[in-house]
C-alpha cells in the first residue's frame, strides 16, 4: 500500500504564505501529503482556517488562542471560540498552551487561558493541540487533570504536543497521559541530536509529524518559508533516527494522525 503523509500542524493562513494557498496545496498533493491540520491561533486566524479549509477535503481546521494572545482574550472571545469549536469540520482545539520562552503574555493569564480552552475542549469533545515552549513541565500541571477528564468522557486521545522541544523523558510523561507527540523540521538540523533522540525513543503509537508552516523549515530549506510539501524532509529524518523505511514511517504517522483527529484522508497520486 502506497504511503501518504499527514502534516499535523500548519498555519497556511499566515500572511507570509496565504496568498499562495492554491500553490501550496498543489505542491503538497504532488508530494503525497494527504492530510493537513490548519491551526488557528487568534480570532482572525481561526476564521481563516475555516474558510481556507472549506473546499479542501484533506485540510482540517482547528481553532484556538495561542498563549501569546492571553493578555487580550476576553470571555466574549472564548464564547465565540466555543461556538466555532462545535462545528463538525473543526477537528481540535488549538493552538493552545504556555510559552514562557518569549513571555509575550503574563504567566497568570496564560494559565487561565489554557484552562479555559481545555474546558472548551472537554465540552465539545475534541482533542487539543498544545504549544509548550519553555513550559514543558508547567504545561503538565494543566494537561494531567484535563487528560483524566477527557478519558472519563470517552476521548481516546486527549491531544498532541505540537512541535515538542523538550526531552524524551518529558515527552514520555505526556505519552503516559495519552497524548501524541509531534516532531517538526528541527529534527533535520545537524546539531539537534536531542530531537533525533526524541524521535527515536517515542512509542510508535504516540508519534506524529508536522511542518508548523510557514515556520521551522527543514535544514535543506533554511532561510525560506516552510510548507506541507516539505514534511518529507522531516519524515526522512525521523525514519532514519528510528531505523525504519520512509514508507513505514509515513504509514505509521498518518494512521496516528487519523486517530488523533478522527478523520480519514484520501490517497494522493504523488504518494511515496
Amino acid at each position: 500500500m502506497t504511503a501518504v503523509a499527514f502534516d499535523t500542524h500548519s498555519h497556511l493562513q499566515d500572511r507570509k504564505i496565504r496568498d499562495d494557498f492554491r500553490g501550496v496545496i498543489e505542491r503538497a498533493e504532488a508530494a503525497g501529503v494527504a492530510g493537513i491540520a490548519l491551526c488557528g491561533y487568534d480570532g482572525p486566524s481561526n476564521e481563516l482556517a475555516l474558510s481556507l479549509a472549506a473546499n479542501e477535503p484533506g485540510v482540517f481546521p482547528t481553532v484556538g488562542f495561542h498563549p501569546h494572545e492571553a493578555d487580550e482574550v476576553s470571555q466574549a472571545m472564548l464564547a465565540d471560540l466555543e461556538t466555532l469549536a462545535t462545528l463538525p469540520e473543526v477537528v481540535a482545539v488549538g493552538e493552545i498552551g504556555l510559552d514562557f520562552y518569549r513571555g509575550l503574555a503574563e504567566e497568570a493569564n496564560q494559565r487561565r487561558l489554557i484552562d479555559a480552552q481545555l474546558a472548551i475542549a472537554l465540552r465539545v469533545g475534541k482533542p487539543v493541540s498544545v504549544h509548550s515552549r519553555g513550559a514543558e513541565d508547567a504545561a503538565r500541571e494543566h494537561l494531567a487533570p484535563y487528560a483524566e477528564a477527557a478519558r472519563t468522557a470517552g476521548l481516546e486521545i486527549p491531544g498532541v504536543m505540537h512541535c515538542f522541544g523538550g526531552s524524551l523523558e518529558q515527552a514520555m510523561s505526556y505519552v503516559e497521559l495519552g497524548f501524541m507527540v509531534s516532531i517538526a523540521g528541527p529534527v533535520t538540523y545537524p546539531k539537534n541530536d536531542d530531537a533525533r533522540r526524541l524521535a527515536a525513543g517515542l512509542p510508535a503509537r504516540s508519534l506524529v509529524i508536522e511542518t508548523d508552516s510557514p515556520y521551522l523549515p527543514p535544514q535543506a530549506m533554511r532561510g525560506k518559508l516552510n510548507e506541507p510539501a516539505l514534511i518529507l524532509h522531516t519524515a526522512q529524518a525521523v525514519a532514519a533516527a528510528r531505523g525504519e523505511s520512509l514508507e513505514s514511517l509515513l504509514s505509521l504517522t498518518t494512521a496516528n494522525a487519523e486517530r488523533l483527529f478522527r478523520v480519514r484522508v484520501p490517497a494522493r497520486a504523488g504518494a511515496v
